[in-house]
């Protein structure tokens, strides 16, 4: 598809100031082909595992600033990136945003292979969940699916749906007629396709915007995501995250076209003082694992008892999920 040339005066009415447009190209694609070319590449993903170098900053639940992990070049490998999406959303076989239908899990590990977290989401138990055991000090939160983003949950520390949605491998929607869906502007500062995710909030059904992603905007250089900012029920930002380093995904299969993703990735949530750099290595589709290796009750460490253990949607959970 030919490139759309646009109009200085339309950067200007996107972003509502000329700074920096002189910088950005005079054409743009359509939304449709930006979506159609990030889904293409999404497609091509349709599991992953990864070994990751993970560097970790949150506050616990007594209020103590943990940080753990290293990102460095000279550092090994401290965890493990496991997806897997169920269905191509594209298509209509699973929700566009990821939760309900995807397995997905982060792993800290030790020098000694002993997991200190796990950040993941469950498609069989419709669970999305974040827990810790560093020494004597251990606390898991959990909520279902069907509740994520209600305005009325509790925080868990590091939001799995949240980190997921950072991956770039995911499915956008491709249906602009029906929700969830997803609208583009321009941006100058940086020259940047925005895709806004748009989609009805669990519980309340209002439509609200969900994220921001920013795609390259470049004539000469791959129209690849490299920012997303998440915004909370009330529409202010909660997350942002920088995406970089992409590489391609090993697929097992000969041949030219392999999909690419983001391997250097640094995410902060500025008002919980949270920060995550993850840097992934080895990604591939081919490798088979088993699904039950995400699901939460099945791999809580011995030293979470059932106290330790808050359910983040547990007044919506005893009321049906009625307001």
């Amino acid at each position: 598809m030919p490139a759309i040339r646009m109009p200085a005066i339309a950067c200007l009415l996107a972003v509502g100031s000329l700074a920096g447009c002189a910088a950005c190209p005079v054409t743009h694609v359509s939304m449709d082909q930006l979506v159609a070319e990030h889904n293409a590449n999404a497609q091509g993903i349709p599991r992953l595992k990864a070994r990751a170098k993970i560097q970790l900053s949150f506050t616990d639940h007594k209020g103590r600033h943990v940080q753990w992990g290293s990102s460095s070049p000279l550092a090994s490998p401290n965890g493990l990136l496991l997806l897997s999406k169920g269905g191509d959303a594209s298509r209509g076989d699973a929700p566009a945003d990821p939760a309900a239908s995807k397995d997905f899990v982060l792993v800290g590990k030790e020098a000694m292979g002993v997991e200190l977290f796990r950040i993941g989401s469950s498609a069989s138990e419709g669970k999305y969940y974040f827990w810790y055991n560093y020494g004597d000090s251990g606390k898991a939160w959990w909520g279902w699916h069907q509740f994520a983003g209600a305005p009325q949950i509790t925080e868990m520390p590091i939001d799995p749906n949240q980190l997921l949605s950072v991956l770039s491998v995911c499915e956008l929607p491709e249906d602009f007629t029906k929700l969830p869906t997803v609208l583009m502007r321009m941006s100058c500062n940086p020259c940047a396709y925005v895709l806004t995710y748009v989609d009805r909030q669990a519980v309340t059904g209002r439509i609200a915007s969900k994220r921001d992603v920013y795609f390259r905007w470049s004539n000469a250089q791959p129209r690849r995501p490299f920012r997303v900012d998440l915004f909370d029920a009330g529409g202010e930002p909660v997350m942002t995250a920088q995406l970089a380093g992409y590489a391609p995904v090993a697929t097992g299969k000969p041949g030219a076209g392999q999909p690419v993703m983001p391997t250097d990735i640094r995410i902060s949530w500025p008002a919980r003082r949270s920060s995550a750099h993850i840097v992934l290595s080895e990604p591939t589709t081919a490798e088979a694992w088993d699904t039950d290796y995400c699901r939460f009750l099945g791999e809580l460490p011995a030293g979470i008892g059932p106290e330790d253990i808050i359910q983040v949607d547990g007044a919506l959970d005893a009321r049906g999920g009625q307001q």
